[in-house]
C-alpha cells in the first residue's frame, strides 16, 4: 500500500499492509506532526502504528517532555515506550552525538518494520552546510538519506518530510489544533547547528530565499556521486573482508577504495593527509613488506596483494600453559579455545599425551616441525609461508610442544614421531579464534 501524499506535502511512503511503522516521538513540533498525519492515515494504509520516545536526562524538563508524549499518545491509542538512557559523557564525540547514538541504538531493539523520523528540509540543509564546514567528503555532503536500513537489523528507517520546510510543518500542526513541547537548548547557540540556524540561518535565508532547496539539491548530487563512487570501488574488488593492491596505481582510485573499504568495516575516516599516508604505505610496499596501520581500533594490514583486517588486540607475547589432556582448553583472553576429539588413527596417538611435559605457547623464532619421516625438519616460518598463514595471524598461532618438541600448529600439522598410527586411539586438536559462543 501507500500513505498518500498530504495536500500539505508528506512524501509517499510505500509499505505492505501491516508493517509496524514506530515514530521516533521527542514531542517536538516535528514528530508530533509526523506522529499525527501517520495516525490520521493508519486506518486507510492498515499499518500497525506505535511511537518511542528515548528520555536523554539531559534537561530538567526531560520528565515533563517524557508526559507530554504520554499524554499525546494516550489520547490517540498509540502505543508509546519510553527509553531512559545514560549518556557517556566521557567518550570524547560530544553531547549531541552521544545522544544521537544512544537514539538509535534504542530503535535497533524495537521488533518493529519501520522508524520514521521527523527530519525536515531545514534539517537537511542544515546538516549539509556543517558537513561542508567540517570538512566532509562526498558522503557526507550526501547528508540524510529518505531511507536506509539500520546496520545490524532488518529496520527501515524513513524520513516522510525530507522534502518538506518547517513552515509548512508549524502550519499544519496549527491547522489541526497541535500542541508540541519546545526544548531550551535550542536557542542556545553553544551547539554548531543550533549556531548556524540561530545566527546564520536568518541572514542567509534574506540573501539566498531559495537556500533549503538548493543544498537539498546538493545533497541528493552528492548521494548520486557517492553512489558511482561506491560502484567503482566494487568493480576495483573492493570486499568487506580484503582490498586488492596490485591493479590500483591511480592515487584518486586507490584513495576511493581505502575509504570504501574502511566504510565497509564500520571505521571511523581519517583526514586527508592521514588517508594520504595511508594508501602510500599499503598499496607502495613491498609484497612481502610487513605493513601494519593501527586505525580506529582495528588494524590494517598486508598480505600477499591485499589489505586485510585484523580487530584483535596484539597477543601477549612469552606465555604458556600445560595442557595435561583435558578434552577443551582456554588459552585465556585474546587466545581462544583448542579442543581434543578422539578418532582411530588419527591425531596425536594418546598414549604419548599421558605423560608429563605438554604445554602450549606462541612462536618465539627457530621452530622446526617435522610432518614426514622421509623429509627433513622444516622451519616453522617457511612452513607457515607456504601454507599462506597470513603475518598478522602467525604470532597469534598456539603451538602445542611436548617438553622441547614441537608437535602441532594449527593450519600445519602434527609432528610425524607423534602421529597416531593405524588401529590406535588419537586425538584430533582444533583452535577456535575466536572462540566458539
Amino acid at each position: 500500500m501507500t500513505v498518500t501524499r498530504h495536500q500539505w506535502g508528506l512524501s509517499p511512503l510505500v509499505l505492505p499492509r501491516g508493517s509496524r511503522v514506530c515514530v521516533g516521538f521527542s514531542g517536538g513540533l516535528d514528530s508530533v506532526v509526523l506522529l499525527d498525519a501517520l495516525h490520521e492515515a493508519r486506518e486507510s494504509s492498515g499499518i500497525t502504528l506505535s511511537a518511542i520516545h528515548v528520555h536523554h536526562g539531559l534537561s530538567p524538563n526531560a520528565d515533563a517532555w517524557a508526559d507530554f508524549c504520554a499524554a499525546f499518545c494516550a489520547a490517540r491509542a498509540i502505543p508509546l515506550e519510553v527509553i531512559r538512557v545514560q549518556l557517556d559523557r566521557q567518550s570524547g564525540q560530544g553531547i549531541e552525538a552521544a545522544a544521537r547514538d544512544a537514539r538509535y541504538a534504542a530503535y535497533a531493539t524495537r521488533e518493529v518494520d519501520v522508524i520514521a523520523l521527523a527530519h525536515h528540509l531545514d534539517d537537511q540543509a542544515e546538516t549539509v552546510l556543517l558537513q561542508l564546514l567540517r570538512g566532509t567528503g562526498i558522503k557526507g555532503a550526501a547528508a540524510m538519506p529518505a531511507s536506509r536500513t539500520l546496520p545490524g537489523t532488518s529496520i527501515e528507517i524513513v524520513r516522510p518530510l525530507l522534502d518538506m520546510p518547517r513552515d509548512t510543518l508549524l502550519e499544519r500542526a496549527r491547522a489541526r489544533g497541535l500542541e508540541w513541547v519546545e526544548d531550551e537548548s535550542n536557542r542556545s547557540s553553544v551547539f554548531d547547528r543550533n549556531f548556524l540556524r540561530n545566527e546564520i540561518v536568518p541572514r542567509l535565508a534574506e540573501r539566498f530565499p531559495n537556500w533549503r532547496d538548493a543544498l537539498a539539491r546538493f545533497a541528493r548530487h552528492a548521494a548520486d556521486a557517492d553512489a558511482l563512487l561506491t560502484l567503482l570501488a566494487r568493480q576495483d574488488g573492493v570486499r568487506a573482508d580484503a582490498l586488492p593492491t596490485a591493479a590500483l596505481t591511480d592515487p584518486a582510485r586507490r584513495a576511493n577504495a581505502l575509504r570504501a573499504f574502511l566504510h565497509a568495516n564500520a571505521l571511523p575516516m581519517p583526514g586527508e593527509a592521514r588517508l594520504d599516508e595511508m594508501a602510500r604505505q599499503l598499496f607502495e610496499s613491498r609484497r612481502d613488506a610487513r605493513v601494519r596501520i593501527e586505525h580506529g581500533g582495528a588494524a590494517l594490514v598486508c598480505h600477499r596483494g591485499e589489505i586485510r583486517l585484523d580487530r584483535e588486540p596484539r597477543p601477549e607475547a612469552g606465555w604458556t600453559l600445560d595442557w595435561a589432556g583435558e578434552p577443551e582448553l582456554a588459552l585465556g583472553e585474546g587466545r581462544g579455545v583448542v579442543r581434543f576429539a578422539r578418532a582411530e588413527g588419527e591425531g596425536i596417538c594418546e598414549d604419548t599425551t599421558r605423560e608429563a611435559g605438554w604445554r602450549f605457547a606462541p612462536r618465539a623464532g627457530g621452530e622446526r616441525l617435522r610432518l614426514d619421516a622421509k623429509r627433513p625438519n622444516r622451519a616453522l616460518k617457511n612452513l607457515l609461508q607456504e601454507s599462506a598463514v597470513p603475518v598478522w595471524q602467525r604470532m597469534r598461532l598456539p603451538l602445542l610442544f611436548h617438553r622441547d618438541q614441537l608437535v602441532w600448529v594449527p593450519g600445519i600439522g602434527i609432528a610425524e614421531a607423534y602421529r597416531c598410527p593405524e588401529g590406535r586411539s588419537g586425538l584430533l586438536p582444533e583452535w577456535f579464534f575466536p572462540p566458539p559462543a
